[in-house]
């Protein structure tokens, strides 16, 4: 996707802040389901179990554009500036 997540209300969401909610969502959704366990709520333990492993996931894929990004962009810098250097 370009180093960028999908588009949120057309508008394209930075991949710092996809990760950032990802994560919260995924500590979220994982202590939910320990407290689910505590209860012996299995079907709840299984929702919970899923979703914090989904964003769990989608937190370290963001993580990779972000760095992704950064390299396309420093690459780019160094590509401008041999540009400049040239004329």
């Amino acid at each position: 996707m370009g180093g960028y997540a999908a588009p949120m209300f057309g508008r394209r969401v930075p991949p710092h802040i996809v990760f950032a909610f990802s994560a919260l969502l995924a500590v979220v959704c994982a202590a939910l389901a320990l407290l689910a366990v505590r209860s012996h709520a299995w079907v709840w333990v299984a929702v919970g179990a899923v979703l914090a492993v989904w964003f769990a996931v989608d937190a370290v894929r963001s993580y990779g554009w972000a760095q992704n990004k950064k390299v396309l962009d420093a690459e780019k810098a160094a590509r401008n500036a041999q540009n400049h250097s040239k004329r």
